[in-house]
């Protein structure tokens, strides 16, 4: 009998299942962790990615959002921090200082596990050919992972955890790989804080991640963490932006956009660890969520009445109306709002594209000096607060 050829390539139809069939994504916190994959934070030093990793794995550990992040059903997730970064007893006032400030229990605390290796505490290693493999220590981790029933891993930070060239975009994608590899094989999701290059940071710029550009090709989910600017707190009407950081989505493949930054502030926590009667305890940094104050917080419906009819019948600018577009200096928009709300521009600018979002500023065409046709900021009268007001 003839021997049968099996070729290990095939085609096949594609049949579309129905929707209602197809499993869930497995979020762990949603937008945030998901099973098999890794979310990178990345983050300059000193910015607050350490304490921000320490946070999420409690809330995870209680089954508790975190800001725009949700848990599934409220369940309880097993977390493994490996922190590189701190000594044991700065980490334990960290872990103190979130615990106290959430209220945290010791019930929750039951779902959280330190990873302890051996210095150094390399997981993947090059070789003097430049190849990048798992070693001991990754297998010895990955066992006990599965031992511990382990749902996220938190690796802080990702440049301590591997020996190789940061700048070879190969060796980057090994050691990153070997680690997807670990959280795919335990079905569990893996956070890693990672550094960002020299030079400024924009936010939601993945390429801020320090070395090889092939890391952001291999994480499924990265954020970054920058400090809030002195000109965002203008906008918001807040006096300084200290202690008030920003989180971004720099890739999310599972997630659309988000249109508006994830803020977060820390709160200064007390450790009451000090000698008796001595103002001397350890003080710690927590993030907790923030919400930037309302775009028209303080601001009165005559005042926007005010706005509305300067912009409706401009003065001074030689019978020309206003404009949408900055370039136009005088006859920008944005500058009437700023000036009768007596707020900065760029909290101006915001109020103006709600407005035109709203459809209460529109642009249309209108007969300029010299007869000429030009385009134009409209009010409609239907939309304002007067015409919407409940009698």
């Amino acid at each position: 009998m003839a021997d049968i050829v099996k070729f290990p390539v095939m085609l096949r139809r594609y049949r579309t299942p129905d929707p209602k069939t197809i499993p869930l994504r497995p979020w762990v916190m949603r937008g945030l962790l998901l099973r098999k994959q890794i979310t990178a934070i990345i983050a300059a030093g000193g910015l607050g990615k350490s304490i921000l990793g320490l946070v999420i794995a409690w809330h995870l550990a209680a089954g508790k959002n975190y800001g725009p992040f949700r848990c599934n059903h409220g369940d309880r997730y097993r977390v493994a921090i490996l922190t590189c970064e701190e000594d044991p007893m700065e980490f334990d006032r960290r872990m103190a200082a979130v615990k106290k400030h959430f209220g945290f229990t010791d019930d929750d605390e039951e779902y959280l596990h330190i990873v302890n290796i051996d210095e150094p505490p390399i997981l993947a290693q090059a070789d003097k050919n430049g190849h990048v493999c798992a070693t001991k220590k990754l297998a010895e981790m990955e066992m006990l992972l599965g031992q511990y029933g382990i749902d996220v891993i938190i690796i802080d930070p990702f440049i301590e955890i591997w020996n190789g060239q940061e700048n070879d975009n190969a060796q980057v994608k090994a050691a990153a790989a070997a680690l997807r590899a670990v959280a795919r094989r335990q079905d569990a999701a893996c956070m890693l804080m990672h550094h960002v290059r020299k030079g400024g940071v924009t936010p939601g710029d993945i390429d801020a991640s320090r070395g090889g550009s092939s890391f952001g090709g291999l994480v499924r989910l990265a954020f970054t963490l920058c400090n809030m600017t002195h000109e965002s707190a203008m906008s918001f009407g807040i006096k300084s932006p200290k202690g008030i950081v920003r989180l971004d989505p720099a890739k999310s493949n599972y997630t659309p956009p988000a249109e508006d930054a994830h803020w977060f502030k820390f709160a200064n926590v007390d450790l009451e660890n000090g000698t008796d009667g001595d103002n001397n305890s350890d003080r710690v940094g927590v993030l907790f969520p923030w919400v930037a104050p309302g775009l028209f917080e303080n601001i009165g419906f005559d005042t926007i009445e005010k706005v509305l009819d300067a912009i409706q019948t401009p003065q001074g600018i030689g019978h020309e109306r206003y404009t949408f577009a900055a370039q136009a200096k005088e006859r920008y928009v944005a500058h009437p709002i700023a000036e009768l709300l007596e707020i900065d521009v760029g909290r101006a600018e915001r109020i103006m594209k709600c407005w035109k979002k709203s459809g209460l500023l529109y642009e249309a065409d209108y007969v300029g000096s010299k007869s000429r046709l030009k385009k134009g900021v409209f009010v409609d009268g239907s939309k304002r607060p007067s015409a919407t007001a409940e009698v």
